[in-house]
């Protein structure tokens, strides 16, 4: 079916198919005195079968291309999206909660939705222009009293969509554009956020971490928390966690530790959770949480190293007695 699909997305296949048919129909209808044999009514049944499973015009085709490959196009998107939440969008989500405002996942998807109506914009049709006003031939326009209520309202949507700037900006499509700035590090973006506190600092600690040390998913708290990990990690931007390379995946499969799924996971520190979640959720994750190995436990030491030294420029200075 895969192979069909793919095949009446881009015609080639299909169409040959069909020249195919219909040469082997034309020589089985010089050889049949009436054409009427049952090798050509299979042929002509073929035929026809065969047409009707293709692509009428480019558009259709093109969409069925696009169904095959949605799912990937879907998945980067949505890449895009926690980029830009993490990078652009992140200081403003933090200024917001401190201000007080509850920013969730409906607000952040409230948010996509609206941007992802925007992307579009450049890509529908202009809307077709309307016919002049009628007049009633003395020169003013002929507008009854409920048209002009509406024609007010008209005119106060259209001071208001005209006072934004950002409005005005994402519409331009005469405004070259440069390229976007290269993608910053998270641990250089998380040292240009507010200071960090000395609890943020102490989990980066390389030290606390030991072959006694229990791990577990960052999906396994959001999970516990009712939010995905790219909100988890939004709301706490500091917290120690460490991305695990295709390795580290292939290794806590095989002790079943992770269950394989693409995309990135994180192990964070199954303790770090005690302040994030009631002591009931909590026994939930130490039930989940497992140890690891040396090998990787190393190399989760050394990634906690560099961000700790980034840190601790952070923590208060000891006085020095002479």
């Amino acid at each position: 079916m895969f192979e069909r699909m793919t095949g009446n997305g881009n015609g080639n296949k299909m169409n040959m198919r069909i020249a195919i048919l219909d040469e082997l129909l034309s020589r089985e209808m010089d050889g049949s005195s009436d054409g009427s044999s049952a090798r050509v009514n299979s042929l002509k049944h073929v035929i026809k079968r065969n047409k009707m499973d293709m692509a009428d015009d480019a558009a259709s085709s093109l969409d069925l291309m696009r169904r095959i490959f949605q799912a990937e196009i879907s998945r980067e998107i949505h890449q895009i999206m926690e980029r830009h939440t993490r990078t652009t969008l992140l200081p403003a989500i933090e200024n917001l909660r401190k201000n007080g405002h509850v920013v969730d996942e409906t607000v952040l998807n409230g948010l996509y939705c609206n941007i992802l109506e925007a992307a579009k914009k450049p890509y529908q049709k202009d809307p077709e222009p309307t016919p002049p006003p009628s007049t009633n031939g003395n020169g003013f326009l002929d507008i009854g009293i409920q048209d002009l209520e509406t024609h007010e309202n008209n005119l106060k949507r259209g001071y208001e969509s005209d006072s934004s700037d950002v409005s005005g900006v994402s519409h331009c499509s005469d405004a070259k554009r440069r390229r976007g700035r290269p993608r910053k590090d998270e641990e250089a973006y998380r040292l240009e956020m507010t200071p960090p506190t000395m609890n943020e600092v102490i989990r980066w600690n390389p030290d606390r971490i030991d072959v006694n040390t229990r791990f577990v998913t960052a999906t396994k708290i959001a999970q516990v928390l009712g939010m995905p990990p790219s909100i988890l990690f939004n709301k706490y931007p500091r917290m120690f966690r460490y991305s695990c390379d295709e390795d580290d995946k292939n290794i806590l499969h095989d002790q079943n530790r992770l269950i394989r799924a693409p995309g990135r996971c994180y192990l964070l520190v199954a303790e770090d959770a005690r302040q994030l979640v009631s002591p009931t959720y909590f026994q939930e994750i130490l039930g989940a949480s497992f140890l690891i190995s040396e090998p990787l436990l190393s190399k989760i030491r050394q990634k906690a190293g560099l961000t700790y030294e980034k840190y601790k420029v952070f923590l208060p200075q000891q006085p020095s007695f002479i």
